[in-house]
């Protein structure tokens, strides 16, 4: 796994993560930036979490070079 898919599936989890704990406590959800009330973010939070966990382990990119 090259660096820049590692560090895309650590940010997925850690997005997930706030999105879990979003769905179980609403304070959480101030920490997420995104339109709308604690349900709708933290569904947005969880699902470009995932996204990001999904393209880190499908697409390898390649470190750019100079």
């Amino acid at each position: 796994m090259e660096f820049i898919n590692t560090v895309f599936f650590i940010v997925g989890i850690i997005t997930s993560l706030f999105g879990l704990a979003a769905f179980l406590n609403p304070s959480f959800a101030r920490f997420i930036n995104a339109p709308g009330g604690p349900r709708l973010k933290a569904i947005v939070a969880l699902t470009i979490g995932i996204i990001f966990i999904v393209v880190s382990l499908t697409i390898q990119m390649p470190l750019p070079t100079d």
